[in-house]
């Protein structure tokens, strides 16, 4: 009788964390879709809004089905010294920023780095803008933007299913930055907001 019970603690170990690990993932999908829908509410009521800018109905946006796998932990790298980088802007302008730090982190078994930016000017700002496999396909061609918390440790999230378009995604007259060089990905991050209109 006691082996019986010492097989099956194991497998009862083994379906407790199955159960838990599920629960935290539906927690997650939960939190993702909540984002989406603040976005929503946010381009169908705010000022801001570049559909209400525009004064153009507002088509939903569309995002890829939430995915635990695309929010990664990253370690980043501050620079000591300060250097401006010059980045493109989709009207064929150019705004300096200022080299902030990279992020290194692997996402599908692939090692990458992001160049963060930060805006000159406007305190705390930061710029992750970035490209990808999915760019001009799925997703936007002109690059996505993640927003990523910058706080005294070196090790910070970056979750993907988070990424969004910038406005001239959807209005050619906006002005948008566009991705570095260094950002332009070669794995395809299948997580965020998708190619607009749809």
């Amino acid at each position: 009788m006691k082996k019986a019970w010492l097989i099956l603690i194991p497998v009862a170990l083994v379906v407790f964390f199955m159960m838990r690990s599920g629960g935290n993932d539906e927690s997650y999908i939960q939190e993702i879709n909540q984002f989406w829908e603040d976005r929503h509410d946010f381009f169908k009521t705010s000022e801001a809004s570049p559909f209400i800018q525009k004064d153009v109905d507002y088509k939903s946006v569309q995002y890829f089905e939430p995915n635990p796998e695309y929010k990664v932990n990253g370690t980043l790298n501050r620079y000591s010294k300060r250097e401006t980088l010059k980045l493109g802007n989709s009207n064929g302008t150019t705004t300096t920023y200022l080299k902030f730090a990279d992020v290194k982190f692997k996402i599908k078994d692939q090692s990458c780095s992001l160049l963060i930016l930060k805006a000159l000017g406007f305190g705390n700002q930061y710029l992750l803008a970035f490209g990808d496999g999915t760019s001009g396909d799925t997703t936007y061609g002109g690059g996505r933007y993640l927003d990523v918390a910058v706080g005294k440790s070196d090790q910070v999230t970056l979750d993907f299913n988070k990424a969004y378009n910038p406005y001239c995604a959807y209005f050619d007259d906006f002005t948008c930055p566009l991705p570095p060089r260094e950002n332009l990905l070669d794995v395809a991050i299948e997580a965020g907001e998708k190619n607009y209109p749809y």
